[in-house]
């Protein structure tokens, strides 16, 4: 599981979930980016979850493999 963490929300990608879709990517391409060489989703480096959080949570709802969580970052994965 990769964790991605800025400004009071945590992102999860279950790399053991994803397909690479690629929905995410599409829905929310500021924070998440299909990786060509794995063929599975991660988070842009330095990606401001916090200003994109309502497109966040609208890619992991719209992914099929229900591979992304979003969290608040106090709270226990």
């Amino acid at each position: 599981m990769k964790e991605h963490v800025m400004h009071g929300l945590r992102v999860h990608i279950h790399k053991d979930m994803c397909c690479g879709f690629g929905n995410c990517a599409t829905v929310c391409p500021a924070v998440f980016q299909l990786d060509h060489e794995t063929n599975r989703v991660k988070c842009v480096d330095c990606a401001p979850i916090d200003v994109h959080a309502d497109a966040v949570a609208r890619a992991a709802d719209e992914c099929p493999a229900q591979a992304i969580s979003l969290l608040i970052a106090d709270a226990a994965p």
